[in-house]
């Protein structure tokens, strides 16, 4: 796995985009495979600048949730809505690893306009018109089953598309049967070998790939933004607290990171503190717990799914007040500790500082006959820590209300132009 031993980022959003959606199954490693092969013989771009296409490729729609944004841009519509366009560049300003990148995003789908205050220039327009030419090809001979790449070339040639660019296109194909390979899903083996051994990331970039595309999901409303993220710095402290080994950190971080990836599957429009609790309730279900394991499965190291397995165990017990059956593992404790704490946090910011917390955390754990050796060992500290979280993560609510307001503002200048581009 490029970059660590731990995680591939590329399998988790693969994956994870499987479950978003069902027309959007495979849709953007299609897509990012198009365009690896299409870069393959070209020295125009650097291997770096070839990986973050690469990567720009996969997540280009990492805005698209909401159904209707899912129903336009999979339609042939060339007047399509750009508002997963102005989320996934939100999302790539403020957390991915390449926010030099996010005007790409932006325009990916109407290349050649320039509605916003926000400048793109001739380099990354051509990046934007690969992006969209790789995206539409998939779309009208992948998805729609559409003759291709001769009938698509007589439609759209000189009027959307360079003839050039689909004449790279046609020429990749016809040497590396592009086409055929997605068709047969032989792909797949080329995509997961470039993905291993020459997307080489860092842990940060993994970190800022994992945490953008969690916010994707998380940042839909403000009762799930700071969720994953209150657990994740929550994790950090305990583990920092106990002293335990880097190797060990490290997983724990992944997993609380990853712990509820499979809130990809569920709906998340939340108005209200029922319909958050509700949420909650869904998030921990056995079916979700499944779906987290499915988008795992392969793309991360065993221990991590096996700390997130044992955590949701802690969870099941501490809710329903049973005994636990064996003696978790530390880290296991730590990710569970970390997401009833991150819950409240989410709830309601000032019950954090209520004198009860530690008899309830205690009361749980004599309920349920566990061991409370790391809780005594964290119960010193416990104020300093959420206090500490919670200015932590006032970045990322800061961040949060930033970006809602650019989305509705980007928007809005959108629905001033009538949301349409005229080509």
């Amino acid at each position: 796995m490029g970059g660590s031993q731990l995680i591939s980022i590329v399998d988790v959003i693969c994956h994870s985009f499987r479950h978003l959606d069902p027309r959007l199954i495979n849709h953007g490693e299609r897509v990012a495979y198009i365009l690896m092969k299409m870069l393959a013989d070209t020295s125009y771009y650097t291997k770096q600048e070839k990986q973050d296409i690469f990567m720009l490729g996969l997540l280009h729609d990492i805005g698209a949730y909401k159904e209707e944004e899912i129903d336009s841009m999979l339609s042939f519509d060339m007047n399509d809505s750009m508002e997963h366009s102005v989320f996934g560049y939100l999302l790539f300003q403020n957390f991915s690893p390449l926010p030099e990148y996010a005007d790409v995003i932006l325009y990916h789908h109407h290349c050649n306009a320039q509605y916003y205050p926000a400048p793109i220039g001739n380099y990354h327009r051509d990046m934007a018109r690969l992006i969209y030419l790789a995206d539409r090809i998939d779309i009208f001979c992948v998805v729609n089953h559409q003759d291709c790449p001769d009938s698509f070339q007589d439609r759209y040639s000189e009027t959307i598309f360079s003839a050039a660019n689909i004449r790279w296109f046609k020429d990749a194909d016809r040497k590396y049967q592009i086409l055929g390979k997605i068709k047969d899903g032989s792909y797949q083996e080329e995509l997961w070998h470039y993905a291993r051994e020459d997307v080489i990331l860092n842990e940060d970039q993994i970190h800022k790939y994992l945490m953008a595309f969690i916010f994707s999901v998380d940042f839909r409303n403000e009762y799930t933004a700071l969720h994953t993220s209150y657990a994740v710095h929550l994790s950090e402290s305990f583990s920092n607290i106990l002293h335990l080994a880097p190797a060990t950190c490290k997983a724990i971080q992944l997993a609380a990171m990853l712990h509820n990836i499979g809130k990809v599957a569920i709906p998340s429009d939340i108005t209200s503190t029922d319909d958050y609790n509700a949420y909650l309730n869904e998030l921990y279900q056995s079916s979700t717990q499944d779906t987290t394991k499915e988008i795992l499965s392969g793309a991360v190291d065993a221990q991590i799914i096996k700390i997130i397995d044992e955590s949701f165990l802690i969870l099941g017990c501490w809710s329903k007040n049973q005994p636990l059956s064996h003696t978790p593992a530390p880290s296991a404790e730590i990710v569970a500790l970390s997401y009833v704490l991150s819950n409240i946090l989410a709830h309601d910011m000032e019950l954090s500082h209520h004198p009860g917390l530690t008899e309830y955390l205690r009361d749980k754990y004599q309920r349920c006959n566990m061991d409370d050796t790391i809780l005594q060992a964290l119960e010193k500290y416990l104020r300093q820590i959420i206090g500490k979280t919670q200015s932590d993560c006032v970045s990322v609510d800061l961040a949060y209300h930033h970006m809602m307001d650019e989305y509705h503002y980007m928007n809005t200048v959108l629905l001033n132009y009538n949301a349409k581009y005229k080509f």
